[in-house]
């Protein structure tokens, strides 16, 4: 079996022209890019081929976000530290049109225009030298300091963002996909140098919540909160930390805040003086387990309770039960899936190990301190996804799908409906296909949980193409899929933005 990251997905199988060719490991060279520079389709929209049938209430876009640009000649960057591209699919009348834009940022025109990889990112040396020196002087003063936020998209105050784990948000039409510039927050609260890109939208009251890291030697997670159609933040609490941890999400209940804090740890002053890319500061001590930080919302009171060590990038989703709170989480055994992601040696075992995930119930007893786990769902997903009306609250289902890299072009990767409440699920897979991030969208007037439909961008590696996929919910049967005019590398997060 090959060693298999997602850059190796996100740059295609272009090379493998027959079934009977071997999926290209990550260690080999991707020098063909015609069909990344072929993406930016700048103001057109194309409408796709509609193959089966789209409900006619679907009306509204599909934003997705994701890096889509790896290589500098015969140099690349790793998949998170990939040009960010914004795509959008907007739904009329059982009808799809497809656009798609690369954000411009900082890193853009260094890669673009510059043809360049000296810039700082999550794995990415920078070079600070040649940077300085050659580099930020071709920058269009318009787009200096904007940050190549390719993981997430979100609301802020009417204004649609795409965010990294570097602040700012980056303001973008939803419309044309214009890069408009930062979000400038009307507020007096100092900055941290790490954010969340998976920042919490509590559906009951519409607040924006999410934690940032002000690192130093006094260190602080400072979790805020912003109120519907506002652009200033408020403090929820500042906590105060020696070693902080590497937390990608977080989750939000009706009465708390929860950061899981994973034994995958930084010295402050190492992000400083060792002058490494950012991820490889963090080491792992599974000997300090793992920190459930409890932040009360209406006071800021925090409580810690230690439970075992693991890791995670997602948060499934989180509710209060009777002075208890549920926490769902995609877990890794260990932290060792940063190797993998970032490309760094590892051994057939460890990846293998790393890959693996499941489904995990933690409930906090608030009386007791103490916390009881359990195993909702026993096979490898990742990118889990509620139904944005059940965010911090009691649920039944979340959509998630295996992100392992096929092996072969045979292979069926599953696209997933998990019923956390009976620990079953449905999938969807097709051979060939690599299915992404599924979200679900709410049919209007709809009294189930499951009343709607999901949506996972597709792609098809055996035949090198790609579709948005449309499943019934209920079901989980495919009803529709339309066809887009190239192939589109594995994204990360997106967005529905509804108009009904």
């Amino acid at each position: 079996m090959y060693k298999k990251t997602l850059l190796a997905a996100a740059l295609l199988l272009s090379s493998c022209q027959s079934n009977n060719q071997p999926v290209p490991t990550a260690s080999e060279e991707f020098t063909n890019e015609r069909l990344l520079f072929d993406m930016d389709t700048k103001e057109s929209r194309f409408p796709c081929k509609v193959s089966g049938t789209i409900p006619e209430w679907l009306s509204g876009v599909l934003l997705r976000n994701g890096p889509a640009k790896f290589q500098v000649g015969d140099k690349r960057v790793e998949w998170f530290d990939g040009l960010a591209m914004l795509h959008a699919f907007e739904f009329s009348s059982g009808q799809v049109a497809y656009k798609n834009r690369f954000l411009r940022s900082e890193q853009y025109f260094i890669m673009m225009d510059e043809k360049s990889l000296n810039f700082a990112g999550f794995a990415q040396d920078p070079c600070p030298k040649v940077f300085k020196n050659q580099i930020s002087k071709e920058i269009p003063d318009k787009m200096k300091g904007i940050h190549n936020a390719d993981v997430s998209i979100q609301t802020y105050a009417d204004q649609m963002v795409a965010l990294t784990e570097v602040p700012l948000p980056v303001v973008f039409d939803p419309q044309t996909l214009e890069t408009l510039g930062n979000f400038q927050y009307q507020d007096k609260l100092e900055q941290g140098q790490w954010e969340s890109a998976h920042p919490q939208r509590d559906p009951v009251t519409e607040e924006t919540i999410n934690y940032f890291i002000r690192f130093g030697r006094n260190t602080h997670y400072v979790i805020w909160k912003m109120q519907n159609r506002e652009d200033g933040r408020t403090v929820i609490a500042e906590i105060p930390v020696d070693r902080p941890s590497y937390m990608h999400s977080f989750v939000l209940t009706e009465h708390y805040v929860v950061l899981v804090e994973f034994p995958f740890v930084v010295n402050p002053l190492d992000l400083r003086d060792k002058k490494k890319p950012f991820i490889f500061n963090y080491k792992w001590e599974p000997k300090r387990g793992t920190q459930f930080l409890v932040v009360e919302r209406s006071s800021g009171k925090v409580v810690k309770i230690k439970g075992e060590p693991f890791f995670a990038f997602h948060h499934v989703n989180a509710f209060d039960e009777q002075g208890k709170i549920v926490i769902d989480i995609v877990t890794h055994p260990n932290a060792n899936i940063i190797n993998v992601v970032t490309d760094q040696p590892e051994d057939q075992k460890s990846i293998e190990e790393s890959e693996t995930t499941r489904l995990e119930r933690f409930t906090i007893d608030l009386a007791k301190e103490d916390i009881t786990r359990e195993t909702l769902f026993d096979e490898t997903v990742e990118l889990p996804r509620v139904s944005a009306d059940r965010v911090a609250n009691d649920y039944q289902y979340c959509y998630a799908v295996d992100m392992r890299f096929p092996t072969t072009l045979q292979a069926k990767p599953a696209l997933y409906q998990i019923d956390v409440k009976a620990k079953t699920a449905k999938c969807w897979a097709e051979e060939g296909c690599f299915p992404g991030e599924p979200i679900f969208v709410k049919r209007p007037g709809g009294d189930r949980e499951n009343d709607g439909v999901v949506l996972s961008v597709v792609l098809d590696f055996a035949q090198n193409r790609s579709f948005l996929l449309v499943l019934d919910a209920d079901g989980f049967n495919e009803i529709a899929r339309a066809e887009v005019p190239h192939p589109i590398p594995v994204g990360l997060h997106g967005l529905w933005n509804g108009k009904n």
